[in-house]
């Protein structure tokens, strides 16, 4: 047996690329950037930060901890998916757990994230996130310059609350002074 017969052991570096390679992610940015440089959710904080959290936990190891209760169906597709507890969540993203189920569900409803759920033998359910990759790439900025427009903070032009002051509501204004004012 020659050495061009023996098999090289690959690196941890070069399995990386090669898997990268594989799955078409060759030269795409991590889905955290992605996440962070997309247009989603850009005046709600807390949602950003919840889907950066759910992107982050995804599962990259097939060897790593699998709920025991997990159904064996579920335990065919471990990569890509999120295990963690709602509270969890909501201690790395810095809200309560009521808000988190919150934002979970618009998450869910904007189409950003899917969940499967499951129960365990105290019939307790639990769920699992994965983020839906191609939403995130469909909503990208077109630049990433100082420049660049971004979406309206809100859907419809605010107005002035009933009780704020204008021209005309000036509580502590003489009448007299208040004509040559307007």
């Amino acid at each position: 047996m020659s050495d061009n017969d023996t098999p090289k052991q690959e690196t941890p570096k070069q399995k990386a690329a090669r898997l990268k390679k594989e799955l078409g992610l060759d030269g795409k940015l991590s889905l955290p950037i992605r996440i962070l440089e997309s247009e989603l959710f850009d005046w709600d904080t807390t949602a950003r930060m919840t889907l950066l959290v759910i992107a982050m936990g995804q599962r990259t190891n097939e060897d790593s901890y699998t709920p025991e209760d997990l159904p064996d169906d579920m335990k065919e597709d471990l990569l890509g998916w999120c295990y963690f507890a709602q509270w969890r969540i909501a201690q790395r993203v810095g809200k309560t757990e009521d808000h988190i189920q919150e934002v979970i569900a618009k998450l869910e409803k904007k189409g950003v994230i899917k969940i499967e759920t499951w129960h365990d033998s105290n019939l307790t359910p639990h769920n699992r996130y994965k983020v839906v990759e191609d939403m995130i790439d469909a909503h990208q900025r077109p630049s990433h310059r100082k420049d660049t427009p971004r979406p309206k903070r809100y859907a419809e032009k605010r107005k002035a609350n009933a009780g704020s002051f204008s021209t005309e509501n000036q509580p502590k204004r003489e009448k007299k002074y208040a004509a040559a004012f307007d």
